[in-house]
């Protein structure tokens, strides 16, 4: 087995779920008058990066633990780490920048991962 394997399998699984999550927050613009492209257009851009962010955290992770020197690993994780939050926020300056594109819908992806981890915590299947 690949070491790399349950970093692809975990991006695959929130691919998965941002894809109900998605609907659910387009239904919510749509209720609320917000239902153009420029929603679609931000909520396929933000959810897209938000399992980018996911994918480049995961595989950094596995790098760190390969290391096998602990201080390396820090370093590189903090690196990592400033990356992303550079990447987010040039996201998010180019959705406000951007007419086309919804800010909010944009934004709003960004907390997917963290509410699907926490919801597979909850509903784990027995021996997973």
């Amino acid at each position: 087995m690949d070491a790399f394997e349950i970093a692809r399998g975990e991006t695959r699984r929130m691919a998965r779920g941002s894809v109900p999550l998605v609907l659910l927050t387009y239904a919510v613009f749509a209720l609320a008058g917000y239902y153009g492209w420029g929603t679609v257009l931000g909520l396929a851009l933000g959810s897209a990066y938000a399992v980018f962010n996911f994918s480049m955290m995961a595989h950094t992770a596995v790098r760190g633990v390969l290391m096998g020197d602990p201080a390396l690993a820090r370093r590189l994780q903090s690196s990592r780490y400033v990356l992303r939050y550079l990447l987010t926020g040039l996201l998010m300056f180019g959705a406000i920048k951007c007419p086309y594109i919804n800010a909010v819908a944009a934004a709003v992806p960004l907390f997917y991962p963290k509410a699907i981890l926490a919801a597979s915590g909850i509903f784990q299947k027995k021996g997973g």
